[in-house]
Order: C-alpha cells, then sequence, then structure tokens
C-alpha cells in the first residue's frame, strides 16, 4: 500500500511540475548597447508605452515541455532608452499618449512607439531554460503633423548552450535583446529622414 502511495504521489509532483512556465527576466547588457553615434540627431524624441504593454507578461516555450514566462517591455525598456539617448539629443519617458501640442511644449520632435515581439525554442529535453530566443522590434516614428518618418523593424536574436546557461538560466534572451537593441540603434542612427 505505502509503495502504490508513494507511486501515485510521484506521479502527481511530475504532472505538476510538467508544464510549469519559469520566470525569467529577459533584460539585455546594457554595457553591450552601442555608443552614442556621432554626430547625436539635434533633436528631442519622446518614447511611449501603455501602461497594459507595461504590464504585459508573456509565455513562450522553454525546454523539456516547460514554458518561460517574462515582461519583454518593461524588460527591455531600459535598453530602448539607451538607444535614444545615444541617438538623439534629448529623450523624454511619456506616461500618457501626447498630442501635437503636448509634444511641441516639451520640445519633442519625435514620438516613438515601439511594439515588441518575442519567440523562444529549446532543443533541450531535460533542462527548461531556452536554448534559443528571437526579439522583433517595430519601431514607429511619428513627426510633425502626426506624419511616419520612419517605421523601423529587426530582429535579434539569440542563442546559448546548457553550460553557457547553467549559470544564466535566461542567457539566450539576453543575447537576443541586446542583439535587437544594437540593431535598433545601428538603423536609427543612419537613418538620414530623422536628421532632417
Amino acid at each position: 500500500m505505502l509503495r502504490k502511495l508513494t507511486s501515485v504521489f510521484a506521479a502527481a509532483v511530475v504532472v505538476a511540475l510538467a508544464g510549469c512556465a519559469h520566470p525569467i527576466v529577459i533584460s539585455p547588457d546594457i554595457g553591450a548597447i552601442g555608443a552614442p553615434s556621432a554626430p547625436l540627431i539635434q533633436k528631442g524624441v519622446g518614447y511611449y508605452i501603455s501602461a497594459e504593454n507595461r504590464a504585459l507578461e508573456v509565455t513562450t516555450p522553454g525546454g523539456g515541455g516547460d514554458k518561460i514566462r517574462y515582461f519583454p517591455y518593461r524588460d527591455l525598456e531600459t535598453g530602448l532608452y539607451k538607444v535614444l539617448a545615444s541617438n538623439f539629443s534629448s529623450v523624454v519617458r511619456l506616461e500618457l499618449m501626447p498630442n501635437s501640442e503636448a509634444l511641441k511644449a516639451q520640445g519633442i520632435s519625435y514620438l516613438i512607439t515601439p511594439r515588441i515581439s518575442t519567440t523562444s525554442s529549446s532543443d533541450g529535453l531535460f533542462t527548461w531554460p531556452p536554448t534559443a530566443f528571437e526579439v522583433e522590434l517595430d519601431c514607429k516614428i511619428i513627426g510633425p503633423g502626426a506624419t511616419e518618418v520612419a517605421a523601423i523593424k529587426v530582429v535579434g536574436k539569440g542563442a546559448a548552450t546548457f553550460s553557457e546557461f547553467k549559470s544564466d538560466f535566461p542567457l539566450a534572451a539576453k543575447r537576443a535583446s541586446t542583439d535587437a537593441l544594437n540593431k535598433l540603434h545601428s538603423e536609427i542612427g543612419k537613418h538620414e529622414a530623422l536628421r532632417r
């Protein structure tokens, strides 16, 4: 009887653990994000992330049948700020979606609204951290008169093996975030329309 109860308990533990979503943080390596552009774009920029997006938790596949969960907008915001500050003369975080008058009053020439999409996967059968991760950043840049000045889309990719991530579980995700933000940094810096 005891053996049967032990088996039932063990089976229940396996079922409870299978498919659980492990929390991770996908913030980039801030120190590895590009240096300021030379010269800076001499314009002020504001970025807007809604409260709903800041609170958005995403769940994607990990390894071993498990999943991972994280907050993409919250985790990438500091990196996004650094990218913008490295390209523009001033950056403002906007709590509310502004109108043209509000932008002008704050000295903002461009409004950026980022959209972040993520995917993950793993070739590991017995470990849950992802071995591959992608971050897609889609930024619409609006200028005076609510006209679209630029639409920049980049995809960052990151990978990590077990020997690498065993002490840093979200390593593939961090690499993808860093890659995406560096690509965004580069695309903004060379976009001539933003300098006019």
